[in-house]
């Protein structure tokens, strides 16, 4: 029932540096039989996650010697699932948890890899819907019974309903966006929408506080711009999640390039001339170094601005990587001894009146125990990353006592993921904040011999398919690069 953000960030080739690559051009890249580069270089890619491998895989097939740091001891970046400590071979996403079903690049990757999918909602029971304290039992897709909760809605948002929100004040300008063909913003069309906030927005059509806390989940500062690309890829029939983790997508990928990645190997410095790029990282408490012809940086920004390079950046990519924000995560994990939701016909999800989603991932999974969990936004991930894992786990029992009655007398273990903490991302994903627009312009194009990738140089960021149409495109950009 939750209007969630995330999507969007545009190749910009009018700045000169990287070439538009459709969704059906990097589809047609991805099919084609593997051939060799008539001029086979060597290059290095900076980091193992989705965009690094995906890159890797189409260079290494058309004959470059590849060669991949990625600084953590494990491939896939912020596609992570969690295992431990949880029993009976449960596991939970603490990083990407969903695959839209118009993420066609993601879908071809899955099925390359035969990887089974399986629908990320449950398809029927019902879910529970708490509002200031007010708890309803509320159908898979229905809504709440406003008639029970103290809510300031305006007239027409009472007619409306918590489910018509969308429809009344948001719709036009997100199937305005969506009839674009993606990956190609900006359009001239929408600039009237780029200095926007989401939440301004909201207010200029007269939506009401609760509305709009309601609507924008804590990305009030969020333009509106991003927020309408990223909603198409939510306002979609259905939502894939892989069978057996998310996670199991970048470890196939990363089997096929297990000779080109060294792992444990945080990049220190970068020093690029016309010549070629030299590359300073960290391996068993060693400095070792790395040469190459090109490279691809998959490195978000907010870790790349704090690694010495030589010569500094242009200005416009300088400001970008100074500047680029990745929104704050936080998510608490509860594993019960059974799901005892069930006997009520839960599915375990849930909507409630704060920044978050509580999702149920092991609905579908085996067994008699079960995981909670809260995916928290923006400000209120912040307030949680400031807490203890324990005063975090404490607050969301609380919570999940309101939720499902009971919770406590269930559990079995616990566990928290912040990505704010995280120091080789620093953030979850890309969000586009007002005044952002055309600077982001610039975190895709080419510096020198060094080409970018990753989710934040796509159309889709945020999205497993935004990595992989990044990778795609900065491999296309090197093989065809003089």
């Amino acid at each position: 029932m939750t209007v969630t953000r995330r999507s969007f960030v545009q190749l910009a080739g009018a700045l000169g540096g990287s070439a538009l690559l459709s969704r059906a051009d990097a589809l047609a890249l991805l099919a084609t039989e593997p051939r060799k580069s008539e001029y086979a270089r060597k290059i290095l890619i900076l980091g193992a996650g989705i965009a690094g491998l995906a890159a890797g895989l189409k260079l290494k097939e058309m004959g470059h010697e590849v060669t991949i740091l990625e600084a953590r001891t494990w491939p896939g970046g912020r596609v992570r699932t969690l295992r431990d400590p949880f029993s009976d071979g449960l596991y939970a996403e603490a990083g990407a948890g969903r695959i839209p079903v118009t993420h066609t690049l993601s879908l071809e990757y899955c099925q390359r890899y035969a990887l089974t999918l399986d629908t990320f909602y449950p398809e029927s029971g019902s879910d529970v819907f708490l509002w200031r304290g007010v708890r309803q039992v509320v159908p898979h897709g229905g809504q709440p019974d406003l008639s029970r909760l103290q809510v300031n809605f305006t007239p027409a948002e009472r007619k409306a309903g918590f489910g018509g929100l969308s429809k009344l004040y948001f719709e036009r300008v997100r199937e305005e966006v969506r009839a674009f063909p993606e990956g190609g913003f900006p359009f001239p069309a929408i600039n009237r929408y780029k200095d926007l906030s989401y939440g301004d927005f909201l207010r200029r059509q007269g939506a009401s506080s609760d509305a709009i806390a309601y609507m924008a989940q804590g990305f009030d500062d969020d333009s509106l711009l991003d927020y309408a690309n990223d909603a198409c890829s939510h306002a979609v029939e259905k939502m894939w999640k892989i069978r057996g983790g998310n996670d199991l997508l970048p470890h196939a990928m990363a089997r096929k390039l297990s000779d080109c990645i060294r792992y444990g190997a945080p990049v220190k410095s970068i020093e690029h001339s016309a010549r070629g790029v030299r590359v300073t990282y960290a391996a068993g408490g060693l400095q070792q170094v790395a040469e190459a012809e090109r490279v691809i940086c998959t490195i978000p920004f907010t870790v790349l601005r704090d690694i010495q390079v030589t010569p500094a950046w242009s200005t416009g990519k300088g400001d970008v990587i100074r500047n680029q924000y990745l929104g704050p995560v936080a998510r608490v994990f509860i594993q019960t001894r059974e799901r005892f939701w069930e006997k009520e016909g839960l599915t375990g999800f849930a909507t409630v009146d704060q920044p978050m989603e509580i999702w149920s991932p092991t609905f579908n999974m085996p067994g008699r125990r079960g995981i909670l969990m809260s995916y928290i936004y923006e400000r209120l991930a912040e307030n949680y990353s400031a807490q203890s894992p324990a005063a975090q786990i404490e607050r969301t029992l609380d919570l999940y006592e309101k939720v499902h009655p009971g919770v406590r007398a269930h559990v079995e273990s616990a566990t928290t993921f912040d990505w704010l903490k995280d120091p080789y991302s620093k953030g979850a994903f890309t969000v586009t904040r007002t005044g952002d627009y055309a600077r982001l312009a610039h975190a895709p194009t080419v510096e020198g011999r060094i080409h970018f990738a990753g989710e934040h140089t796509s159309p889709w960021p945020g999205w497993i398919q935004g990595a992989l149409h990044s990778g795609l495109r900065a491999a296309s950009e090197v093989d065809a690069a003089g």
